[in-house]
């Protein structure tokens, strides 16, 4: 046998490797590489490999080049050596390494390129390539099919759509997400911790595709959306049912903040409808976690934006600048409940103008006064949640058993 740093090179007639014929005078040991003849599943974003050997049965000297006969941006395949110069009567060992980038199976083939170093005619043969990978949270973008659009914002645009015969909604990230390195980093990350999430009352999450240019996420999709558009249409919903949407939405809280995890942007628009049955015991959802970028980002773009917003739901420490815990979802969902149960939004454009209004009224310590429409046990809760000092607000696991009895 014998060795380069690079390349195995051997005889073929000292090697008990079985060989077939193939065009041009060579021969290999393999009709097909199936990556998965020796585990069941492949890992994503795990480089695997196979062997296969390949061999000159011609008279004279043979140029060898390995390539993949269409590229892919779900996997890469790549071949060592690319290039190998073969006596009669040798043959190499070249490796095939694969890197899936996504849940996917692939039928795909590499091509075998040999020239006669005398004739200088090109002879091709190809290889059948298989594999099949784990299910992950990295989804294939072609499983996922849009329909229409549901909204967008600064981050980018949600669409209804379908994947593996399921409704979801789909949060398509603008081209910027994918372009910038720290902003990819911070997006990687928020899809790894809601990959571990494993509540009822935490919107479902399928996976995210972290091709570029189709970077997006997927989610179980709530058919009556959130509770913001329920506050935008006026709409009337029975008090139990919401106090069970708000004590489902606590629950979800809940279940972060046992796990160290801060929501970051609880409002209105990020619980989901999903039933208006109050036996349904989920018929509400947190989603859309929050991240200390984007609150970072909405701090410095305040002054420039149009509209209240999320400010109205931001605890008054964070407006110092202090550092985001836990007692400041606590005040965001105080400000939630008091807008649901009122059956509008806390702070009306004819007294609150510009997001500084909403800021310089929350930071002396004001709060909205109770209307009648709120009931006395309810605003009790939510006195308890907005208080100005955060080390004074309910926990959320009392927040929890206040909301159980409203609701029994």
């Amino acid at each position: 046998m014998n060795k380069n740093p690079t390349t195995t090179i051997f005889h073929m007639k000292n090697s008990n490797v079985r060989f077939t014929t193939i065009r041009g005078g060579l021969c290999c040991n393999l009709s097909e590489i199936d990556f998965n003849s020796e585990i069941e599943e492949i890992p994503v974003d795990k480089e695997i490999r196979q062997l296969l050997c390949v061999g000159n049965s011609k008279e004279r000297a043979v140029k060898i080049q390995f390539t993949l006969k269409e590229q892919n941006e779900k996997f890469r395949l790549r071949m060592n050596p690319e290039i190998v110069t073969l006596k009669r009567g040798y043959a190499c060992e070249v490796e095939i390494l694969l890197l899936i980038r996504c849940t996917l199976k692939i039928k795909s083939e590499v091509l075998i390129v040999s020239k006669n170093l005398q004739s200088n005619l090109d002879i091709f043969n190809s290889i059948r390539v298989k594999a099949k990978s784990e299910i992950s949270t990295k989804l294939d973008p072609d499983e996922i099919t849009l329909e229409n659009e549901l909204g967008s914002g600064s981050f980018g645009v949600v669409y209804k759509g379908k994947f593996r015969g399921n409704v979801v909604a789909v949060k398509k990230m603008r081209r910027i997400i994918s372009d910038d390195f720290d902003q990819m980093k911070e997006f990687m990350k928020e899809v790894n911790m809601l990959a571990k999430f494993r509540s009822e009352y935490i919107v479902h999450f399928y996976g995210a595709v972290f091709i570029p240019n189709k970077i997006c996420v997927v989610t179980e999709f709530a058919a009556y959306g959130s509770l913001f558009g329920v506050i935008k249409r006026e709409e009337k919903i029975e008090l139990k049912v919401l106090i069970r949407m708000l004590l489902n939405a606590a629950r979800g809280l809940e279940y972060l903040h046992l796990n160290g995890i801060l929501h970051r942007d609880i409002k209105p628009d990020n619980i989901l409808i999903f039933s208006f049955n109050v036996n349904e015991k989920a018929n509400a959802k947190l989603t859309d976690f929050g991240s200390a970028r984007n609150v970072n980002m909405m701090m410095t773009n305040m002054t420039f934006t149009n509209g209240i917003g999320t400010p109205a739901y931001m605890a008054p420490e964070i407006f110092s600048k202090d550092k985001y815990k836990m007692p400041a979802d606590i005040y965001s969902f105080g400000m939630t409940m008091y807008e649901c149960l009122n059956g509008k939004f806390a702070y009306q454009s004819d007294t609150f103008k510009y997001p500084w209004n909403v800021v310089n009224f929350v930071t002396k310590g004001n709060r909205m006064q109770k209307p009648d429409t709120i009931g006395d046990k309810e605003f009790e809760i939510i006195k308890m949640c907005w208080k100005q000092k955060a080390e004074e607000r309910i926990k959320v696991e009392d927040l929890v058993e206040r909301l159980e009895n409203l609701f029994v």
